[in-house]
């Protein structure tokens, strides 16, 4: 991939490729299609398949909070423990219960 500019017709100065007067034009044409030379080279040799991402396994969790004597609890989901721990140990929180098996918040 890395010597098709030496090999294509955009060089100059050589037999059969472009005079040398005219470099600059062939410099500008093998920039315009530099991508779609190395596009169709790869294409014939290698297909490039999307890998799929693992989808996260998010943490569902009941929290509890009790403010000035009103009680207001609400779903919430996390992707890492971590922030599941911290929004635990904040200010207010009475209890938590994890939710094994949530598919969807309703």
């Amino acid at each position: 991939m890395k010597n098709i500019y030496n090999k294509s017709s955009f060089r100059a100065g050589e037999y059969g490729k472009i005079p040398q007067y005219l470099q600059k034009y062939g410099n500008k044409k093998w920039r315009r299609t530099e991508k779609s030379e190395i596009e169709n080279q790869l294409s014939d040799t290698i297909k490039f398949f999307k890998q799929k991402k693992k989808k996260r396994k998010l943490i569902w969790v009941k929290i509890t909070r009790e403010i000035n004597g009103s009680v207001d609890s609400d779903y919430r989901s996390f992707y890492s423990e971590r922030s599941f721990k911290s929004s635990i140990s904040r200010a207010h929180v009475t209890r938590y219960f994890l939710i094994n098996n949530k598919t969807k918040k309703k």
